[in-house]
């Protein structure tokens, strides 16, 4: 299958895309786990193919349509390599924070189609404001792909006079796109799951940003369309969730494929004979399907509401965050059964099981799935108004 840019063909699905590149990261990924990075020959198809670019407008090089199809980006790439997934999702959000740029400058940082992003919104920076701009300075910790990118997207405490110097009630909150020129990579990322998104610390020192490279979450949209009108939260938490349920299906495969691949005559029962495997995949085929189809049918609803402009209720919002973090949940809890009752098979890093275990527990530790988001949707559906910063961002 031969697949054409997004930004070259009009019909182009991401989703096509990603089936495209899945033998690619599946066969490279020894060589993403060894380097604790993406393989360099991934990394170049999914630049070629504008994967790293879905979150920006059409006019760059982004998808600009139904956001399922990211969805269904994140959970291909993951059933192949979760890292590969990760990295993809990470400039999906780096990329959609651009649309609170000034057009000329979302233009100048995401012009050149070979650039990947990577971005933190961790508050781990100072930003002291000057006439002519910030001065910002700090250490991020888990900046994925950090090593790859070309511009970074950070979130700072602003300092001024007279502003608070620490966080918590009225700190003032900015994101700044700095180019990796004024960003040291400190070897951090030592870890099992998600070994290969290279997700290290990084150091700026007294950096200077301009101020149209300082955004908020309040900073007026630029580019108007129905896929910038999308909440940023709650769509990132099913791009999350959507890995998950990759992970999911690359642990059922490879158990059904070890089913019928370990199959030996004599009285000893196989691995296929056993009731708990048979009732194990049973659940997890039926769990994928459903909870699949409850992630993209709260996203498409959001979508339908983007589109007439019309403005997100809360209900429809904690529709997306609880199939998001429940998704997620039900994912990891059916994979820890997967390995359970695979035996000493799952012990064997030659099959994906073992990394499927650790991926997805690494995945589930992100705090965009965390269960306090349950709260936040509970609230909504008994009348009370969730009160989280980013449940409506």
């Amino acid at each position: 299958m031969s697949y054409i840019p997004l930004s070259s063909n009009k019909d182009a699905l991401p989703s096509h895309a990603a089936q495209d590149i899945y033998d690619l990261a599946l066969s490279a990924r020894e060589e993403t786990e060894t380097c604790r990075k993406i393989a360099p020959t991934v990394v170049k198809k999914l630049s070629e193919l504008s994967l790293f670019r879905m979150g920006l407008p059409k006019s760059l090089g982004g998808w600009q349509g139904n956001p399922v199809e990211t969805l269904k980006v994140y959970e291909t790439l993951a059933s192949a390599e979760a890292s590969v997934a990760w990295i993809v999702w990470n400039n999906h959000l780096a990329c959609t924070f651009g649309r609170f740029l000034d057009e000329p400058s979302m233009k100048e940082i995401y012009s050149d189609p070979s650039h990947v992003y990577a971005n933190s919104a961790r508050p781990e920076g100072i930003a002291k404001q000057t006439a002519e701009g910030y001065t910002v300075s700090g250490q991020w910790t888990l900046v994925s792909g950090c090593e790859l990118a070309d511009w970074f997207v950070l979130r700072c405490l602003v300092v001024s006079e007279g502003s608070p110097t620490t966080l918590g009630p009225g700190a003032n909150l900015k994101l700044f796109f700095i180019p990796k020129k004024d960003v040291e990579v400190i070897d951090t990322w030592h870890v099992g799951g998600l070994n290969g998104t290279g997700s290290h610390d990084i150091v700026i020192k007294d950096a200077f940003v301009q101020e149209r490279y300082a955004v908020d979450f309040d900073s007026p949209v630029t580019i108007d369309n129905a896929y910038s009108r999308l909440p940023i939260g709650c769509i990132n938490a099913a791009g999350c969730a959507a890995m998950a349920l990759g992970v999911l299906k690359a642990a059922t495969d490879e158990l059904i494929q070890i089913c019928l691949e370990k199959v030996t005559p004599g009285k000893s029962p196989d691995l296929r004979d056993r009731a708990a495997v048979q009732a194990t995949i049973a659940r997890s085929k039926t769990l994928l399907a459903s909870r699949r189809a409850q992630l993209h049918n709260s996203v498409e609803v959001l979508w339908n509401e983007a589109q007439q402009q019309n403005a997100f209720t809360d209900i429809q919002l904690a529709d997306v965050w609880a199939a998001a973090c429940e998704a997620a949940r039900e994912a990891r809890a059916m994979v820890s059964e997967i390995y359970a009752v695979a035996g000493t098979v799952s012990l064997y890093k030659k099959h994906r099981i073992e990394r499927a275990h650790r991926d997805i527990h690494a995945i589930l530790q992100h705090g965009i799935v965390q269960p306090h988001w349950m709260e936040q949707a509970g609230m909504a559906y008994v009348g009370l108004t969730p009160n989280a910063a980013m449940f409506r961002v």
